[in-house]
């Protein structure tokens, strides 16, 4: 390790196993952890169950690239591109088990994983999820006050992904934008890696501490990876790269395509470094161009 927390992303990735729940940061296409991604996907690990967040790119190439078992979640949605490709084919394939939650699940799960409790109490919407998915749902069996509750079990995710714009050596990371989910991934993950664009001095951080959104006390490990997010954004210093979004979703037209997609930018690309040669130093340029923060 170089420094604090700082390490490097092949060694933090060591905290990852097979069968191990994942939780995924970010939401849609903003803040997702793709520099960690790509390095599980090169890694090779397999049967994991993902807990992402609303999301985007980064559960679809995981379970693209067989990487997943199993995952829990709101949804897994391109917008305005269209469903989310290799997610679509794997659950209507039976390859992947679907757990259908909504956000008060998720979001209870993991409080309830924060506060070590074996579960916590969320209301009843008067959705079907009790029957579709009853192993996360069950009727509380306490019920007081006027609206019906239901009870959700504990999220303790293994690992959990994120990606933050900065943070200093001790492992403060400073989110320029909404920090969605990450906070509660990160209070009830018990192993936390997230990557940032870039390192700054404790000075820094301490200047503008209502950034952080992820003290040190947290994270256990700290990866710098400049446009680690790509080809989702990075709030405040660089957008979505809408052309290569397009064409992933091409690309993950059947497995055979996805597979090439794969080989030339993630396995065939055996760094970070490697793949900002491949998307090009002048389009990575210009997603930052006027979207900078000092």
């Amino acid at each position: 390790m170089a420094s604090g927390k700082i390490t490097s992303l092949d060694t933090a990735l060591e905290a990852v196993k097979d069968g191990m729940t994942i939780g995924i940061g970010g939401w849609i296409f903003h803040g997702q952890p793709m520099a960690l991604v790509r390095g599980l996907i090169r890694k090779g690990v397999r049967d994991l169950h993902l807990v992402p967040a609303p999301g985007s790119v980064a559960p679809d190439m995981l379970i693209g690239a067989g990487c997943a078992k199993r995952t829990a979640c709101v949804f897994i949605s391109f917008e305005h591109l269209g469903l989310a490709p290799n997610f679509r084919r794997a659950a209507q394939s039976g390859t992947i088990e679907v757990l259908e939650m909504d956000g008060p699940g998720i979001a209870g799960g993991l409080r309830a994983g924060a506060c070590d409790l074996p579960y916590t109490l969320i209301p009843d919407l008067g959705t079907d999820l009790p029957k579709v998915n009853p192993g996360c749902y069950r009727k509380a069996r306490i019920q007081e006050g006027g609206r019906p509750l239901l009870e959700v079990p504990a999220i303790k995710p293994g690992v959990v992904l994120l990606h933050g714009q900065q943070a200093d050596e001790e492992g403060n990371v400073q989110y320029f934008g909404p920090s969605f989910f990450d906070p509660l991934l990160a209070q009830a993950g018990k192993h936390v890696i997230c990557t940032v664009d870039r390192i700054v001095p404790t000075s820094t951080v301490r200047q503008d501490a209502r950034l952080t959104k992820i003290p040190s006390a947290l994270v256990d490990a700290v990866v710098v990876a400049p446009y680690g997010a790509h080809p989702g954004a990075s709030p405040g210093l660089y957008g979505q790269d809408e052309a290569h979004l397009k064409a992933y979703v091409a690309a993950s037209r059947n497995d055979t395509a996805f597979d090439a997609y794969l080989s030339d930018f993630v396995r065939g690309a055996n760094s970070e470094d490697a793949y900002h040669s491949r998307i090009g130093a002048a389009t990575l340029a210009a997603l930052s161009a006027g979207g900078s923060r000092p």
